[in-house]
């Protein structure tokens, strides 16, 4: 079947049904179908063992410092370990129970009914999610294949006098796309410049780095981070803000009793972790020394069949390539799953029809096999 044309600048296809919703059923059926193969995961794979290495350390004897109440402002020992690897002082972070948090408080704090926000698209859900909750009126920014690049001069266009903030994912959730210096710069020149503010999403960013916050390049962007994706530890839903003292104060204004959810337990083994991030960032980088070779092996086959169109990005975990030759990837993924038991994201949560989203950060023996019988499905879908 011959592909859509191209949606116009600025348009986002809405998703069939909610992400969240959809990946709750699709583990239920994971669970029951001994054979599956999972190609959508979005994280790297728990380092189980290293967490209860900590945990043990942490508790197992005299119990550690770091267990602390967080009902002020979260575990100061996160923020402190926090501020030392992304290059801000402890004033500037905020403690949550994840980048979720994070995200829903900046965006409470900074819009009220009305006001207009800009999002990156394609996307994840939860962003415009967030944004039309909150009542405002949302644009998007397009981010367009191959390079899912940011354009900050179409961004400036896009903005009125109502526009408050710009929500953007660095590196990009779905394309796994990096902003790079140079557009962080331009993206600090235009908030300077226009008074709007800035979210970036940055909990796929340690793949590329860690490096400085995109907070530290200007006062109007806001950082947000996790411990989940990299490094896989989405067991102690620890997450945080980070922005200039003065944006901190708004955060937690319009949040009166903070982030209540923020577990003193599993802050307190985070302190550890954040503390000694040396175990847990070998880890993510052996799994993906394993598995991203067999992704390039695969990927490159596809692409030369003509299956697939998109070479991988430079860093993380996620491939969203184009499926040559099908507009609708949803019916497509459903196919996949009921005929052949493979299990892919469809673009169209994402705004962008005729992608699908393939993880690669768990072992390299089952992604191998996964991707084979991917790519023999690929060959067998009618087009």
């Amino acid at each position: 079947m011959p592909s859509k044309s191209p949606k116009p600048a600025g348009s986002h296809t809405p998703s069939p049904e909610d992400y969240s919703n959809w990946v709750r059923a699709a583990m239920r059926n994971i669970a029951a179908t001994p054979d599956a193969a999972v190609l959508f995961d979005s994280t790297i794979k728990e380092p189980t063992e290293l967490l209860a290495q900590v945990v043990r350390g942490a508790f197992g004897g005299e119990i550690t410092d770091r267990y602390e109440s967080v009902f002020a402002n979260g575990n100061r020992f996160v923020a402190a370990a926090v501020a030392r690897r992304y290059g801000v002082q402890p004033a500037n972070v905020l403690c949550t129970t994840g980048a979720t948090s994070a995200m829903a408080m900046a965006i409470r704090a900074f819009i009220e009914p009305g006001d207009h926000v800009i999002v990156e698209t394609p996307c994840f859900d939860l962003l415009p999610g967030l944004a039309a909750a909150a009542g405002a009126t949302i644009s998007y920014l397009p981010r367009r294949a191959p390079d899912f690049a940011v354009d900050a001069a179409e961004l400036e266009g896009l903005i009125r006098p109502q526009t408050r903030l710009v929500l953007l994912t660095d590196l990009h959730n779905p394309s796994g796309a990096s902003l790079g210096q140079g557009t962080l710069l331009a993206l600090a020149a235009l908030a300077g410049k226009s008074g709007v503010r800035i979210v970036i999403d940055e909990v796929y960013g340690d793949f590329a780095g860690p490096h400085a916050a995109a907070a530290t390049y200007s006062p109007e962007i806001i950082s947000v981070g996790s411990l989940t994706k990299v490094q896989g530890l989405f067991a102690l839903k620890c997450g945080w803000a980070i922005a200039a003292p003065d944006k901190i104060a708004r955060i937690l204004a319009a949040s009166e009793q903070g982030d209540m959810g923020v577990s003193k337990l599993s802050h307190a083994v985070a302190a550890r972790v954040l503390e000694d991030m040396a175990p847990f960032d070998d880890h993510w980088r052996g799994l993906l020394a394993r598995s991203r070779p067999v992704l390039e092996r695969h990927a490159q086959s596809m692409i030369a069949e003509g299956l697939l169109a998109g070479e991988l990005p430079a860093h993380g975990c996620m491939y969203f390539p184009r499926v040559v030759g099908v507009a609708d990837t949803h019916a497509f993924a459903e196919w996949l799953w009921r005929e052949h038991h493979v299990m892919v994201a469809p673009g169209e949560f994402y705004g962008l029809p005729g992608h699908v989203r393939i993880g690669f950060g768990g072992d390299a023996e089952p992604l191998d096999r996964g991707l084979g019988r991917f790519a023999d499905a690929l060959r067998r879908y009618s087009r």
